[in-house]
């Protein structure tokens, strides 16, 4: 498949619904630095201690199937590329609104980007076809 790379605006804003609970967030501010949430991804929240760890793999390897992201709570580094399986028979998008980062999956195609250099913070993501109930936490370590 295709490699793209995913360039970031220096300001970067959570995306705005998250899965179960409530969230908060910070606004963003002019230091390019993240934006914290909680709760995304599902109920219980989304911390070091309970994200899948995929900090180690380059490329890093996300899965949308059933209308969610899986892991939808996870570590990565921020120099890693990433890769996201769509599984499903739909479209989807892997979202991180207030950003560049935007990607098209279109039904049952692989998308494999480039790093998108977040700096190390938490970050919401979501598919901006189907909202809250497709959306989760990256934690950038």
């Amino acid at each position: 498949m295709r490699r793209v790379t995913i360039p970031l605006v220096a300001l970067l804003m959570l995306g705005a619904a998250a899965c179960g609970g409530d969230s908060s967030e910070t606004p963003p501010s002019d230091d390019g630095g993240a934006v914290i949430t909680e709760s995304p991804g599902g109920g219980g929240g989304c911390t070091e201690d309970t994200a899948t760890d995929l900090s180690g793999d380059d490329p890093f390897t996300v899965v949308a199937e059933n209308i969610r992201f899986s892991p939808d709570c996870f570590t990565a580094s921020g120099s890693a590329a990433i890769t996201i399986e769509n599984r499903d028979g739909v479209d989807h998008t892997f979202t991180i609104e207030g950003t560049q980062v935007d990607a098209p999956l279109p039904a049952n195609e692989t998308f494999n980007g480039e790093s998108a250099g977040l700096q190390p913070g938490t970050y919401g993501f979501l598919c901006t076809i189907h909202g809250a109930s497709m959306s989760g936490t990256v934690i950038v370590v």
